[in-house]
């Protein structure tokens, strides 16, 4: 598995570019913003990680379920090949406003921006480089999450990655995806 999720991070070396990213994505209150009408629904599996990225060196936003209700949502960039950096804003979202309980962040620098976006949602927005930036999410076991990932100010789903089935996810065929863990 570990050389799986190596070999698609390598592969997705195609580096960012970088836009003011003021046309924000976020309409109205309802958090997670849909690009797509129905949102794809993928299964996360409970417990795997993914493993061997080196910071800097691909781009990515990764998605990790663990038992109890615990999501890690964080990010990578091309940083030490592109020499760019990568503007992520990263929603992630419930269903209801008592399916998610608190957020934490990850290894996030002063500049970085992580808050509820609404009732339901949390958001992130951080400038990602040859680290990783990342949050946690405390939230109801089981309930499944909307994903709503940008990239320098566009929808990019194909820098999407989870378990899922037992195997890697590189890329969403929609923006948000909805991912349901396979255990509570």
């Amino acid at each position: 598995m570990r050389t799986l999720v190596l070999i698609a991070l390598t592969s997705s070396l195609l580096g960012c570019t970088y836009e003011d990213g003021r046309g924000h994505h976020h309409q109205g209150s309802g958090g997670g913003s849909s690009t797509a009408p129905d949102p794809a629904v993928s299964t996360i599996d409970t417990g795997a990680s993914l493993a061997d990225m080196v910071p800097g060196e691909g781009v990515g936003a990764f998605a990790e379920y663990q038992a109890g209700g615990t999501w890690h949502i964080y990010t990578t960039c091309d940083t030490a090949i592109s020499k760019l950096s990568c503007r992520w804003d990263i929603i992630l979202s419930a269903a209801s406003a008592d399916e998610i309980f608190d957020f934490a962040p990850d290894r996030l620098e002063s500049s970085d921006y992580l808050d509820w976006e609404d009732d339901r949602s949390v958001r992130m927005v951080t400038r990602t480089t040859t680290d990783f930036d990342g949050f946690f999410v405390e939230a109801q076991p089981g309930a499944p999450m909307l994903l709503d990932v940008y990239l320098d100010g566009r929808p990019e789903p194909r820098y999407i990655y989870w378990v899922g089935d037992g195997g890697l996810h590189q890329g969403s065929p929609t923006n948000p995806i909805e991912l349901v863990p396979s255990a509570p």
